[in-house]
């Protein structure tokens, strides 16, 4: 299988986590997302990473379908649980670290796009929710204790905002859990990097 991604994706991290965690060999191929590949626009016809090409050339996205799909492929490791209420639990904290990565990724390319005349307002929306995300997860820590979906997606999100927005680093307990969490092979693998 081939992993159409980019070293910086927060969203390919935990794709990339998954894989690594229950062993299953991935192609990765780095997109260049402003010259994007026939490759790419043939596999996914937005463009966006990551996208899986199956060895039978199906296409899977996005990067919360691949990891229910790595996931299904064997028992090794399970990240998604089987039982529905802790699935559920799994897959809204997966949710939720999208719209965390979501929001820091509209942040920082409004900074990068406006760099003398960026949004304040939309930017200090964005802060504001970044700083009401951190709280919430640091007041349900206790629910990301197990290494799974939900506590890589969160980690993930983390990763990218202190990548991408070191002014928005996490701080306490929250950081605490965030260096404990980034320790692991599979984490300390897949750091976003320029």
């Amino acid at each position: 299988m081939k992993l159409l991604y980019t070293k910086r994706s927060p969203y390919a991290r935990k794709v990339r986590v998954i894989a690594l965690e229950k062993n299953i060999p991935l192609e990765l191929i780095d997109e260049d997302l402003q010259k994007k590949s026939q490759r790419l626009l043939e596999a996914n016809p937005l463009g966006k990473v990551p996208t899986l090409v199956l060895d039978n050339g199906t296409t899977v996205f996005d990067s919360p379908v691949i990891c229910q799909y790595l996931d299904g492929l064997n028992d090794k490791t399970v990240m998604i649980p089987h039982e529905a209420v802790e699935r559920i639990e799994v897959l809204k904290w997966e949710a939720f670290a999208d719209d965390l990565m979501t929001a820091a990724i509209n942040l920082y390319m409004e900074r990068v796009r406006h760099p003398q005349d960026f949004n304040k307002d939309f930017t200090a929306s964005q802060e504001k929710n970044i700083l009401s995300a951190y709280g919430y997860i640091e007041k349900n820590l206790s629910k990301l204790k197990n290494f799974n979906l939900a506590s890589v997606a969160i980690a993930s999100a983390i990763g990218y905002i202190h990548f991408r927005l070191p002014h928005m680093k996490v701080q306490g307990t929250l950081l605490q859990w965030f260096e404990d969490i980034s320790k692991r092979p599979s984490m300390a693998q897949t750091i976003p990097v320029a």
